[in-house]
């Protein structure tokens, strides 16, 4: 190898630079959380970029947003480690970056003088499940050598398991989290009690097995580019946290229609730590901020600040309804917010039965998004009282 990787590579690495020399002209890396994936095909675009000549890497995810936040910028801390990278070589409005006569460019679905342009001789397609298949065949016929793919497997049917995997020119690479021998215990024990929380969550994030379709919490979201200009109203959700990560969600109201925006996703803050975020947001102490109300001694902090504190309604059901009953829209830019939504499920038991209850895994913004816009909409309500 050109890179010094031998001892800071997983097996899911080695599966994929064999396959790199094989003949195979598809690579499919499904698998569960925190299983390498990612960051192993990461590694094995730089070593391609550094040893190849005349060749351009393509990286494609849905949103631009969701890109930088995980296969560009696992490439660029990993380029940055070897003592590789200038910054004279990196165009960050193009999102490209070029090495002798190679360059690697960064795109997104919605970018589509991009997805049509010039030929490419290999391509990753980063969360191959978001994308449709009309998605794929544009990409996959300006790629002249191999095509890369990773996913969760999340859905029970989709044009990846129909139309790649039954092709002979496919080599298929299953991981898990035990796969990662990189991994910390701490994240190993969140993992695993997923067994005892959610069987089909366990399936698909801890087996790295495909799941089996129960309805979405939230089905009826749509995306959006921004918040609108001149809302109705504008208000904000917050849930707390430490280990557990904060989360702040913005909700613009526009004729009766919420628009939500993450704004802090963000773990190890304290009450100052946050509240100089808030003003740093430029957070108006006019505003409705709604909070986890499980806190009071930190709501009065808040409120000693400056900020329009309101207490939260946390019954889940009505909340779950509430916004079930509105016109939902999410900014592409809002990474953790829709990586939440999509995967917010009802739990199922060990008999294979869906509850209804959701499952209490990675929804803090979930929880904010759900204390703004229920209160919000109980505000007339004189019987709200913090606890």
């Amino acid at each position: 190898m050109i890179l010094d990787l031998e001892e800071k590579v997983t097996n899911v690495f080695l599966k994929n630079y064999d396959a790199y020399k094989s003949d195979k002209r598809f690579i499919v890396n499904q698998g569960g959380t925190r299983s390498s994936k990612t960051y192993s095909i990461a590694q094995l675009f730089l070593i391609i970029l550094v040893s190849e000549r005349d060749c351009l890497l393509t990286v494609c995810r849905k949103t631009l947003p969701s890109l930088r936040a995980s296969a560009m910028r696992d490439f660029f801390i990993i380029l940055k480690e070897h003592g590789i990278y200038r910054e004279e070589h990196h165009n960050k409005t193009e999102c490209t970056y070029t090495y002798k006569s190679n360059e690697i460019e960064f795109i997104s679905i919605d970018q589509p003088q991009k997805i049509r342009g010039r030929k490419r001789r290999y391509l990753w397609l980063n969360e191959t499940n978001e994308l449709n298949y009309e998605d794929f065949r544009q990409l996959n016929l300006r790629t002249e050598k191999k095509i890369w793919m990773d996913y969760n497997p999340s859905d029970e049917f989709h044009w990846i398991y129909d139309n790649i995997l039954t092709r002979e020119d496919t080599e298929f690479i299953p991981s898990t989290y035990l796969d990662n021998t990189f991994l910390e215990d701490s994240i190993v024990k969140e993992i695993e009690l997923l067994k005892d929380t959610d069987q089909n969550y366990w399936r698909i994030y801890g087996l790295g097995e495909r799941g089996i379709t129960e309805a979405a919490i939230y089905s009826h979201w749509q995306y959006c580019d921004n918040l609108p200009e001149n809302p109705d109203e504008t208000i904000y959700g917050l849930d707390f946290g430490f280990n557990n990560p904060t989360a702040l969600v913005r909700v613009d109201i526009k004729d009766k229609e919420y628009y939500l925006k993450e704004l802090l996703y963000e773990s190890h803050l304290t009450n100052q730590n946050l509240i100089v975020k808030l003003n740093d947001l430029e957070i108006s102490h006019n505003d409705y901020l709604y909070p986890d109300v499980s806190e009071p001694e930190r709501i009065e902090e808040f409120k000693n600040a400056g900020f329009n504190c309101q207490p939260s309604d946390k019954d889940v059901a009505k909340g779950i309804d509430t916004i079930r009953s509105h016109k939902i829209f999410i900014t592409k830019d809002s990474v953790n917010l829709l990586k939440e939504i999509k995967s917010y499920k009802w739990k199922v038991d060990k008999d294979g039965k869906v509850t209804d209850d959701p499952v209490k895994v990675n929804d803090h913004l979930m929880d904010c998004s759900r204390y703004a816009i229920h209160t919000h909409s109980l505000i007339a309500e004189p019987d709200i009282h913090f606890i």
